[in-house]
């Protein structure tokens, strides 16, 4: 019973996200938005995962998505700007799939196909298009990527902990340098803005 309302909410999420992207009205874009996240918190609530399911629900949907709603729904948006975005669209939709495709193919040869398999990345294909824009050939070029955590015993260090101590333990111990580099990413989006604004500002004075 628990498999079947797993796939049904992450069947949900993702139709739901396509959704978001091929909706031509804002208004139902964000609202196929807030489905999205209320999807992924059911997903991880019944996967047992409380806090982070709990934590999507306040800060994505009580938060961020109402507050798109809200900013959606105050723009002036005429129904030709709605029907116009939806030509341009149909316009780009192979485009859309060529660049899809890719990603994908380039995800399904990246993720391990095993749990034990999650302490190396191949990244051979990688390794061979940097080669060829870089005129790089070097024989120390490594076709696997060693990331900074071991997989297999992960979990039998938690057995103790709560959920939120064995987030914690794990972010902090084995993923700092993803935190740090996550941290300096929103910093740049939140400094991004700010210089624009600051520069368009100062022009039109």
């Amino acid at each position: 019973m628990n498999t079947f309302i797993l796939d049904l909410l992450a069947f949900g999420a993702v139709l739901s996200g396509v959704l978001v992207i091929t909706s031509k009205n804002p208004v139902i874009s964000v609202l196929f938005l807030i489905s999205v996240f209320i999807n992924a918190a059911g997903y991880l609530l019944v996967l047992g995962v409380g806090f982070v399911g709990i934590s999507y629900l306040i800060v994505y949907v009580g938060a961020i998505a109402i507050l798109f709603l809200f900013v959606v729904m105050m723009l002036n948006i005429q129904i030709s700007e709605i029907v116009s975005v939806g030509r341009e669209y149909t316009k780009n939709l192979p485009l859309g799939f060529i660049v899809g495709s890719m990603f994908f193919f380039e995800l399904l040869s990246i993720v391990p196909a095993s749990y034990t398999e999650a302490g190396e990345l191949p990244l051979g294909l990688f390794n061979y298009i940097n080669g060829l824009f870089l005129g790089v050939n070097s024989p120390f070029m490594s076709s696997d990527v060693h990331m900074t955590f071991t997989g297999p015993g992960a979990d039998d260090s938690f057995a103790s902990f709560l959920q939120i101590e064995a987030i914690g333990q794990g972010l902090y111990t084995y993923g700092t340098i993803w935190l740090l580099l996550g941290s300096v990413i929103l910093l740049l989006a939140m400094l991004g803005p700010i210089v624009l604004c600051l520069r368009s500002a100062t022009s039109d004075k």
